[in-house]
């Protein structure tokens, strides 16, 4: 099944002749995985991507934040994954 990841940074940030600027970055991903995958699992490949985006955000975010989603629907009483 596919699984779409995406991680999304925000903050304030100091530029000049501005009395206020705010910053976001965002990176989006999709890998196929089965079906069996675990929460934990899960997790970990959002915590290689927060240290990724935390890395070329160039300052510690104020917010960090992500998303998982798996696409499904239901055909004759079975479930089939999309992607």
């Amino acid at each position: 099944m596919k699984v779409e990841f995406e991680i999304k940074a925000y903050g304030e940030e100091k530029t000049d002749d501005y009395n206020d600027s705010f910053k976001g970055y965002e990176v989006a991903r999709n890998k196929v995985l089965s079906k069996e995958i675990t929460l934990g699992e899960l997790e970990n490949y959002v915590s290689t991507i927060f240290e990724e985006v935390k890395g070329d955000y160039g300052q510690p975010p104020e917010q960090l934040t992500a998303k998982i989603t798996i696409r499904a629907k239901e055909k004759e009483g079975e479930i089939t994954y999309l992607g």
